[in-house]
């Protein structure tokens, strides 16, 4: 009786802690890759935020800031922007070698006072390579890379919409490749910096979230 009671109770805590830390991880994942604590969007883009329609995003967002770092200065407010397309490798003709659909996402990586790099557990997600920092590169998912056999430095195109429905395409240096622990983002993600999407997306001074 005593050795069935023992395991008893430690396949319970170790079952229950499990199961807490499990819950634990994925409200904090999506938190920080999703859903953010607090999320601020035009109406319209909140009916249909699984398409990412940046058709439908906030303009004006250096005053959106503003009037929000007032309101609310404890908390710490940041842009973002989603965006899907086709990612396309070429080869050393130029040539098409492999294509895949890519779920983008930009944040700020270059300024450090974010906490951007910190917040989405960046520099501990790294498997070969380094994060973006200058205008032009961008990092993609290791399982992504390994399909579409994309190495360090190669050249990728990005093809997609802009923000007024014309037609876009933008070429990135890979600069690193990261696997997040998600099936979902590791298999099609594409990361670069706000500046660079705002630019490729015509949604200067506009953001998503």
């Amino acid at each position: 009786p005593i050795i069935i009671i023992s395991i008893g109770v430690s396949l319970t805590i170790l079952l229950s802690g499990y199961m807490r830390g499990a819950m634990g991880d994925m409200i904090e994942q999506n938190a920080r890759f999703q859903t953010g604590h607090v999320k601020v969007m035009s109406r319209a883009y909140a009916e249909n935020e699984s398409q990412m329609p940046n058709d439908l995003a906030l303009l004006g967002v250096t005053e959106v800031h503003a009037q929000l770092e007032k309101s609310f200065p404890d908390i710490e407010w940041v842009d973002r922007i989603r965006f899907g397309g086709l990612l396309d490798v070429p080869d050393k003709n130029g040539e098409t070698k492999g294509q895949g659909p890519s779920a983008g996402m930009a944040i700020e990586l270059f300024s450090k006072s974010t906490g951007e790099i910190q917040r989405m557990n960046m520099e501990q997600s790294i498997v070969r390579g380094n994060i973006p920092s200058k205008n032009g590169e961008a990092m993609i998912g290791e399982d992504f890379a390994r399909k579409l056999d994309i190495e360090i430095g190669d050249r990728i195109t990005f093809m997609g919409t802009t923000m007024n429905g014309s037609m876009t395409f933008a070429d990135f240096m890979v600069s690193g490749t990261i696997r997040f622990g998600s099936a979902a983002l590791d298999r099609g993600i594409l990361i670069i910096d706000i500046s660079d999407a705002r630019y490729m997306l015509d949604m200067e001074d506009a953001a998503g979230e």
